[in-house]
């Protein structure tokens, strides 16, 4: 449950954050300003359904920043860390500098650097709980696991099999009974996709398998004519 309201002020800064965070990622691929949306209404749902405290304005900034590491591909796989010193310079900028602000700074930036298992720093806080979850339930049902496709490279092979199988235990990784409930018809609309898939990707390992054998029988008879 949220353990305030936001005050005029706050609500004013989160009006320019959403502004800064919808143009930063204005090109982005996979985790475009829809993905940042759906991650904010995930968490804000999330957080008026647990009974811990939870403070309105460090989930919501948090939630809005959670992926601005991702706005630059060369450092994709340490967004969480890149997130959160691009994030700690944006708030001091807004001027999160005195000592009073600090530790709210602090708390949101601590959010983007965890929120990802990639930094490998398991979040801590409620905050940084939920939007670990709300990040986690973007990455279920179709789109979620399409969003995962987005920009790889290689065969499709190892593609689709290193995604479908983070995506089958991303269910696993949330924190709350909350996120579960929330997240539970998506998941199972995931495991339904992933399953489809998988089948597809035997059947076509199967037929790939057939024609060389074919071919490389035609070319022992051709062989032993001569």
């Amino acid at each position: 449950m949220f353990s305030r309201t936001l005050t005029n002020e706050e609500e004013e800064i989160i009006k320019v954050i959403e502004a800064f965070v919808r143009d930063k990622h204005k090109d982005a691929d996979s985790h475009d300003y829809s993905h940042v949306l759906e991650v904010t209404q995930h968490a804000i749902d999330i957080a008026e359904r647990i009974p811990e405290p939870v403070d309105p304005f460090i989930l919501i900034c948090g939630a809005l920043l959670h992926d601005i590491g991702k706005t630059n591909l060369l450092f994709n796989s340490m967004h969480g860390l890149l997130g959160s010193a691009l994030a700690e310079e944006y708030l001091e900028a807004l001027g999160y500098t005195y000592p009073s602000l600090k530790p709210v700074r602090d708390a949101i930036c601590r959010i983007v650097c965890r929120h990802t298992p990639t930094t490998m720093i398991p979040p801590e806080t409620v905050e940084e709980k939920i939007v670990f979850d709300a990040d986690t339930l973007d990455r279920l049902g179709i789109i979620g696991v399409l969003r995962g496709f987005i920009g790889k490279v290689g065969s499709i092979e190892k593609i689709l099999e290193s995604k479908l199988a983070s995506r089958v235990h991303d269910f696993e990784l949330l924190h709350f009974d909350a996120s579960r409930e929330l997240g539970k018809k998506m998941n199972e609309e995931t495991l339904r996709f992933v399953d489809i898939i998988r089948k597809s990707l035997r059947k076509r390992v199967d037929e790939v398998r057939e024609i060389e054998l074919h071919s490389a029988s035609n070319e022992n008879n051709s062989g032993g004519s001569h």
